[in-house]
């Protein structure tokens, strides 16, 4: 595999790993009575969503650094 293609992986890989951390926190938020089941599963898929995709630009960003 290219090097395109093992970066495009390690981006779906930690999208991945973030949509489902965030909905899984967001279902047990749901827990508590605030919010619907649905609802908060949403919104903790999107915020893990945006959160991994920070994370992967700040671990790329210190990689480029460090070289």
């Amino acid at each position: 595999m290219d090097d395109d293609g093992r970066e495009f992986m390690q981006w779906i890989d930690v999208l991945a790993k973030g949509i489902i951390a965030g909905a899984a926190i967001g279902y047990l938020f749901s827990f508590t009575d605030m919010m619907a089941p649905g609802k908060a599963v949403a919104l903790g898929g999107l915020a893990g969503c945006l959160a991994s995709i920070t994370f992967k630009n700040r671990q790329d960003d210190r990689k480029n650094r460090d070289k």
